[in-house]
Formats: structure tokens, sequence, C-alpha cells
């Protein structure tokens, strides 16, 4: 059965029994708790925690999924994926542990055709619910049935004893687990418990029960008992193809074969190492083109961090079987474009975002590989500093070259352990880390975020007694309703009063909740005997919003009636931004290539800023162009139209769904004229002259293949450019010529001023010339040394080196000069020249500077026949250069 079969055999038998169909979430997931999608239920947590009333209780999915947590064991195995994907069959209170575990048997033997004979199954240790349910539900016998769990009083640590989790915070509960007999080929018999090879587990019943904390307890039951199931797509091919392991399947021949192709290296020839680098390239560039089709850009951290993880362990095997990576012999691009071919069908959006993952691909290849050898060098140099590779066995790596590697040459640390343990090294990770704390302690700017937070739980409670919020504020800013919940970190409270900061839930409400990009709404709410200013609003759960708000008057209590009042001028200013952020989107992605699509946004009032992949900087012409097409956009004035249709159609139709937003079932679309179509519940204008005009102030790059545009609109925009304007007049008359001949004229200042500069420098180095021959004659000279110290103000740094270096050519041998130069800003600057002789003889320049320079509150640098030095400290440079003059007489002396 091929994997395809296999995906539609389990989607129809849930569908059948009333289950209603989704397909795969994005790898980025709307949950903050987690990385990237790692299970099936990640994008139905929602409905397990009670907090989003699902449109069905029973539904059916396949979610590709990414794990993190063993990559350096890809590949070394063949058992071990960073991809895969899960299909799963959900229940949201409805059927329990009796019908799941029934449909489970009756989908094996039924649809799969596996034998009965060979099913075995784990239940969670005291888990007699589960045991009775197989026995009366199945054919299983009790010696059939293994109880799995930890000693009484320990900890869980991980999903082996039958209870699982998410891995953070959230629902939980123990296990069923479903697992078939490969026969005695594989090993011992006995079951799971003895032997996992031989009794591989391929469906997991979860059996959601409870919620757990961060830090994995159990804190309470879920508000009705769920079933949570994952059958791995990948484990099943393997058991329905007859095939030793994931890698024969026909997920992966194709790519293990395109990768032979590549590397012209041979997969199953006895080579074991071989074997491992082919099964990366292909598991890796599988893994890859899914994140970056789903939005996932490389990054020094997060998701992206994973992403740049992979593709750089890919690129670094292909350069083991010889590839010449970066050298013009493409891997990851192919790679990845066979598996858009072979996953397109299923997943179309791979091919819509083939550009954007082809481009990404590139670019990493290019880029490391053209580090890679210099960052290998390095490791080699670690090796033999510890004695070479059959003497370094069972030594440290240092710490410090592994930090080099990753802040230098780009090697994720985990490439660098993985490539050190190859020579039998442990890498000082302490070390690193310690060095990676210092770096992020130099480097962070942000203060920390400051006040309490609410506990989810309080939000659930205000979601209980006002239940799901209505939005009006598409038609009306202003709105009568009610005071549901006043919401603060240490619980709900019945009132609040004047100076108090707290969070407000209405039934009904007109203000916009963060979400899109766009802020949230600001403005008033008015009770008979306070008022409370509203500073910000947001979705604290689906469906919940809450109003941030501070009591400027008066008090306030639960139950009144409260008229809301949203900021009007905030609202139309953000109103046109928005627009015109759609107006921009569509815009971008004709004049540069449907890659650049939204990775990010942010709308406020009066200004924008959009996020795109892209591979170069936007040239100053393409700007222009793009700021002209916008506007010709917006003076044409299109009809902005809004509607709401089912997630399908509004595909169907062409919508675009921007990366990393969550869509319901139902959606709204936007729709400008006849070039922007997009899945958007923010606000907008009526037609698109409102914007304004549109004007772009900033394009800069944010990180690897990705750049920023930032722009104004409206009024902020008209501002601006009245204020461009009045500097460009102001120019003009200054230079008295007319506005647009000031640009040429400023040119032309410009030239006259360089060519002038140029004659005063070569005047001055004819001057410094004629001054270097009688300097070097003043030179102090005692034992056959010539030292000479000499200070000349307001001159250049250039003007300083050529001045010590013409006097130490006057000096021939056995010669030191040290030049110094107080700036007009109050620093000091110092160049030491040694002659040739004492150079070879091992006299440093920069040696003779380190103490003066420590003098002035610097330091020193240089090679070794010229050195310079600076500080802060100008009026201390005669004390320097007395330091100075002892130090080259020292160190002259000595040679």
């Amino acid at each position: 059965m091929d994997s395809l079969t296999i995906r539609e055999t389990f989607l129809r038998f849930f569908t059948e029994r009333g289950a209603r169909r989704y397909d795969s979430a994005p790898l980025i997931p709307n949950d903050p708790s987690l990385l990237l999608t790692i299970a099936g239920m990640v994008p139905f947590k929602p409905y397990f925690l009670g907090d989003a009333t699902p449109p069905s209780k029973r539904a059916v999915s396949y979610q590709k999924c990414v794990r993190t947590n063993d990559i350096e064991n890809v590949g070394r195995t063949t058992r071990h994926l960073s991809f895969f994907e899960m299909l799963g069959n959900f229940s949201f209170g409805d059927y329990f542990k009796r019908e799941a575990i029934r449909w489970a048997y009756q989908l094996s033997v039924e649809g799969y055709g596996l034998d009965p004979e060979r099913i075995w199954v784990t239940i969670y240790q005291d888990d007699d619910e589960a045991e009775r349910c197989w026995l009366e539900e199945t054919d299983i016998p009790l010696e059939r049935i293994q109880r799995v769990g930890v000693p009484e009083g320990a900890d869980r640590q991980d999903a082996s004893d039958n209870f699982w989790s998410t891995g953070g915070p959230g629902p939980c509960g123990p296990c069923s687990e479903l697992n078939y007999d490969r026969g005695p080929a594989w090993g011992e018999e006995g079951g799971p418990l003895v032997n996992g090879e031989r009794y591989l587990e391929y469906y997991n019943l979860v059996f959601m029960q409870y919620v757990q904390d961060a830090e994995g307890r159990v804190t309470g039951d879920l508000p009705a008992p769920s079933v949570d199931t994952g059958l791995g797509l990948e484990r099943m091919a393997v058991l329905l193809q007859d095939v030793d392991n994931v890698f024969e399947t026909d997920l992966f021949a194709p790519l293990l074969a395109r990768a032979q192709e590549l590397t012209g290296a041979g997969y199953g020839d006895g080579v074991e190492e071989t074997d491992v680098s082919l099964r990366v390239i292909a598991e890796h560039a599988r893994t890859s083109a899914f994140l970056i089709g789903d939005g996932v850009l490389p990054a020094k951290e997060g998701r992206g961090y994973v992403l740049r993880r992979l593709l750089r362990r890919a690129v670094r095997h292909g350069q083991l079987l010889g590839v010449d990576v970066g050298g013009g012999q493409p891997l990851l691009v192919p790679m990845v474009e066979q598996v858009i071919e072979r996953m397109r069908g299923s997943y179309p959006d791979l091919a819509t975002q083939r550009e954007l993952i082809t481009r990404i691909a590139a670019a990493e290849e290019a880029d490391f590989g053209a580090r890679i050898r210099q960052g290998l060098e390095k490791v080699d140099t670690a090796i033999e500093a510890l004695g070479g590779r059959d003497q370094a066995a069972g030594s440290a790596f240092p710490g410090e070259v592994a930090f080099e590697l990753h802040d230098t040459f780009g090697f994720p640390v985990e490439l660098t352990a993985e490539i050190a343990a190859d020579a039998g090294l442990d890498l000082d990770r302490d070390r690193f880390e310690e060095l990676m704390d210092a770096q992020r302690a130099r480097a962070r700017a942000a203060a920390k975020r400051g006040g309490g937070a609410v506990d989810i739980n309080t939000y659930r409670s205000a979601a209980s007694a006002v239940g799901a919020t209505e939005f009006v504020g598409y038609g009306d800013l202003v709105a009568e309703s009610e005071l549901g919940a006043i919401v603060t970190p240490g619980g709900l409270l019945d009132a609040a009063s004047e100076g108090d900061e707290v969070e407000v839930v209405l039934p009904r409400t007109p203000f916009y909740a963060e979400g899109g990009g766009q802020i949230g709404d600001a403005g008033t709410l008015r009770t008979e005997t306070g008022r409370l200013e509203v500073t910000d609003t947001q979705e604290a759960l689906d469906g919940l919003i809450v109003h941030r708000a501070r009591v400027v008057a008066g008090e306030v209590h639960t139950g009144q009636a409260v008229a809301a009042e949203v900021d009007p001028d905030r609202r139309v200013a953000t109103a046109r931004s928005h627009s015109a952020t759609h107006i921009l989107h569509a815009t971008i992605k004709e004049l540069l290539g449907d890659h650049a699509q939204q990775a990010g946004s942010l709308v406020t009032p009066g200004r924008l800023r959009f996020d795109f992949p892209h591979f170069d900087r936007v040239s100053r012409e393409e700007l222009d162009l793009l700021e002209r097409t916008v506007n010709r956009r917006v003076v044409a004035d299109p009809y902005v139209q809004t509607e709401v249709l089912p997630l399908e159609e509004a595909r169907s139709a062409g919508a675009v769904a921007n990366f990393g937003e969550k869509y319901g079932e139902v959606v709204r679309v936007v729709t400008i004229g006849d070039f922007s179509k997009e899945l958007c519940g923010g606000t907008h204008v009526p037609t698109g002259a409102k914007v304004g005009t549109i004007t772009v102030v900033r394009e800069e790059s944010i990180g690897s293949n990705t750049r920023r545009i930032e722009a104004l609109t409206g009024e902020d925009a008209f501002t601006y450019l009245t204020r461009e304007r009045l500097v460009a007049e102001e120019v003009s008359r200054l230079l008295e010529v007319p506005t647009d001949q000031a640009v040429a004229r400023v040119g032309s200042l410009l030239e006259r001023l360089k060519a002038a500069e140029k004659e005063l420098s070569a005047a001055r180095g004819a001057a410094l010339s004629q001054d270097a021959a009688r300097i070097a004659a003043d030179a102090d000279r005692e034992d056959g040394l010539a030292v000479v110290v000499h200070r000349v103000d307001g001159v250049t740094m250039d003007d300083l080196r050529r001045l010590a270096t013409e006097v130490r050519g006057h000096l021939a041998t056995r010669g030191v000069v040290v030049a110094a130069t107080a700036t007009e800003d109050g620093k000091a600057q110092l160049i030491c020249a040694v002659t040739s002789d004492l150079a070879d003889a091992g006299v440093a320049a920069r040696d003779i500077l380190h103490p003066a320079a420590r003098i002035v509150g610097g330091g020193a640098g240089g090679k070794g026949d010229l050195a310079q030095a600076g500080g802060k400290q100008g009026d201390r440079l005669e004390e320097a250069l007395a330091v100075a003059a002892r130090e080259a007489r020292t160190a002259g002396g000595g040679a």
C-alpha cells in the first residue's frame, strides 16, 4: 500500500464515522508555548482546553510535524526523523476509550490488513478501564496487553511511560499504544517491553483527561474527556510496504536516489558513513522544504535556527561525500525540488512556494559553503592542538573554538559537537554556553518586561462568566454593552476604582483586538459611576476580547451598563495603514516575484511595517517604481470589498493566506480593486483613495534573506513630505539655485571640495616629507639605537602614519618612531613604526605602543613593524609618549 493510500484510508475510515476532515495546519503553530507543530493535536488544543468550541465534536486530520530533540541522531539511525506526518482522529468530549480502541483495531485489521495475531498493546500502568475495553472490544488476549509506567513516586520524564503530553503546559493523559510484531528476524520475543525494534509501535491512542503545567504537574481535569490519536504515516508505510526502515519506503526512496545522483555515492554498499550522509541529506531536505514553505526563514534563534541547523548539517554531509558545496555544484536546490515534486499533490503549498524554497536553499548553501572549509580548518587545528585525532580521543573540544565557529563561521553548535564526536571528543558545552551568555548580555538592549501577567485560568473564568465577545466594530465605533468581568493578575474583581489598571471584558464591543499585524483599538468605556481609558485591546483566548484600561474617574462595577467608544481618529488612521499594507503587498509581489509574500507586518495609525522574503537589497529604482505604483492604485480609488466565505471557497477564489496566521472554517476576505484579495480580519477604508498617500521611508535587511519596508500613510505621509519639501527649499535658497537644480549643485560642490581636499592633502604630505628628514635628524641616539618621539596636533591618522613611515625611512636601520596627535574632540592617536631589521629581530611595534595606549584609555593593534593606538584621554598624551619612549629604548636596545 503506497503512502497516499495509507493516508486516504485513514481519513476515509473516520469520516465514515462522523468525523470532520481537516487538512494539515502550518508548521508554525498558533501557540506561544511551542516552537513548531509537534503533533496532530496541536491545532486542536483550544478545543481540548475548552477555550474554543469545535465546529464538530469528531475530527480527523493529517498533520505535518517537526520535532527537534534528536536531530543529531537523524541519519545515524534509520528510525529518527525530524519531519513526519501524523494521521489522527479526535474526540472533543464525544466518544472516549471504548470507541477509540474498537475503531483503532478495526482500522488496523480491516482497513490496513494487519494480522490480528501480531498486534500487541501497551497501556498505562493503572488504566484498568483501557484494559477492559481492549478485552471486550477486540480479539486481543490479555497476554498481548502490557502495562507500562514508572516506579511509584518517580517523576515522569518522557512519553515512554504511556502518559502523553505536548512537552509543555496543556492537555495530557494516559495512552494505549498499538505495536506490530515484525517477526523473529528482529530479535527476541516478549512484546514491546522486551524488544521495541521487533514490536514496532505504529498507533498511539491518548485519552485526554487532565491538564498539566509547564513543569509537567497535573493541575486538573479537562472540561470533558477527549481522545487524541496519532498514527505515524512513515511507520505504517514500513509495515505495509514490508521494508526494514522508513528510508526504503516510497516516501524516501526517490529522495535517496536523487541524493545518490548528486553526490555520486552509493546507498547500501556497505559503507555506513556514506549511508548516514545520504540519509541526512534526504531527510533534512524534506524537512527544510516544508519549513520554508510554511514561512520559516533561516535565523540565529528560534524556529529559524532549527531550519539553518538542518540546512547546514545537510551541506556538511554533502561535503563529506565530496560535493563541492559553494563551488558551483548544487546540492540543496535539486534536493528540495525533488521534495516538491514528490509531495506537491498532497501539499500544494510546496509548489506555490517553490521559488521561495529554492532561493532560500541556494542562498544558505552558498553562504555556508563559502565558510565551511575555513571552519573545518579551525576544527582540525583544535584537534591537532590536542595531539591529533589518534591522541585527542576522550579529550574536551574547546568551547572557545566552538563559540568562534558559531559566531564567525555560522556553525550551529550541535554540528560542531557532532564533528567533534566523530573524532572521539566531547564538546566543552559549559564553556561554550558561558561565552554565549556573555555575548547575549552584551547584546541585550531591550528592558525586561515588567508587571504581572494574568493567569490563563483567570481568563477562562472570565470567559465562563461572560461568554464569547461579539465584535461589532466593523460598522460601528460606538456600542452599548455591559461590564462583564474585571480581570487582574490577582483574579477577577467585582469593582475597580480610580487609578486601577485592569482588563475589562464586555459581551459585545466595537474595539478591535490586535491581530493580523494590526494593533488593538484605544478609546473610552463609560458607566454611570466611572470612566476608563482603554489603551490596548487584545484577544486573551479564542473569542475572548479584553480591554486593557485605567480607571481615570470614579469607580466601575461588573454588571453596569457601559458605553464603549473607540478613538475614531486612531481607528481611521490605522485603517488607512492596513489597506495600504494590502496594496503594498500585492504590488511588491508583482514587482519582485511571488516569493515576496508577507512574512510579518505591523499596522499602526499612519505608519506600517512590512516584512517579506527577498534575496537582494531592493534598489532605489525598484523602490521608486513601487511607490509610484501603489500611489497610482490609491488615486484610482478602487472599491474595498469585504465578504465572509468558507475557507476553502475563499482559497479557491484566489485569496492569499499569510504566513503564521490562524484561520477558522469561515473567513473574512478583503478585496481591493482587481489586484488584491487577502484573508483578513482587520479594519479597512471603504475605498482606496481614503488611504491618502503612501510614502516609503525605509528599506532594510532584518535577517538572512528577509527585508523590511516601512511606510507612512495619510496625514503622517503628508506631514513627512511637507517637511522634506521645506528642507529642499531651504537647501535651494542657501545654494541660490532652483529646487530642481539643488542636487546637481550639491554634487558639483562636493566634487570641488574633494579636489580641494586632495590638493590640501598633497600639500600637507609634501610638508610632512620635508619635516620627516628634520625630525629623523633630531633622533635620540644611544648605543646605536635611534628613537624618535614626535607630537604633531591637528593631523589625520593617515597623515600621522605617513609621517611615521617616512621618518623610519630616513632612519634606515635600528630605529623606532612614535608619532602622536591630539584630535579636536580631545582624543589621542598614536603610531609606532620600527625598522625592518628590528622587526626581524622580534621587536613588535604593538608591544611598544600597548602600555602607552592604556594610559590614554585605549588599546593597540597592528602588525610587526607598524602599529596604531587610540584613546579618549587626550589630556594624558604627553605621559603616554614618555612611556612609549621608554618601551622603545627597552625593546630596541635588547634586539
